[in-house]
């Protein structure tokens, strides 16, 4: 019993590693991945603009604000909060344009950038 419980336990500390870690580039669908952490120092509205600097080699300062694409805000309200009480909202998303990206937020933080 308590060698089912520890391999139960690596299972899950390589999941939550696995999930932090989600950055990178799927040629498939020509899609771009960032995680935002809320732990991180950065907060999200920060974490969406650089992933899309990154991806289309853009400094920042040439983007129209994200706030007036989007409200910072209530992105704030919904992804910092789901993820404290996570399996209640699962399959949140939302989805939206900025740069002439397509970017998608998903509930656990993971942020999509799919450039034109």
């Amino acid at each position: 019993m308590t060698e089912d419980v520890s391999n139960e336990n690596r299972s899950v500390n390589l999941e939550q590693t696995l999930r932090a870690d989600r950055v990178g580039y799927d040629p498939e669908t020509e899609t771009y991945y960032a995680q935002y952490d809320t732990e991180n120092v950065e907060n999200l509205t920060t974490t969406i603009v650089r992933s899309v600097s990154a991806v289309t080699g853009n400094p920042p300062r040439e983007f129209d604000p994200l706030y007036d694409v989007i409200d910072p805000d209530a992105l704030k309200d919904l992804f910092d909060k789901p993820r404290r009480n996570a399996p209640n909202h699962d399959g949140v998303y939302v989805t939206f344009k900025f740069a002439s990206c397509e970017i998608a937020i998903n509930w656990d933080g993971e942020i999509q950038v799919t450039p034109p």
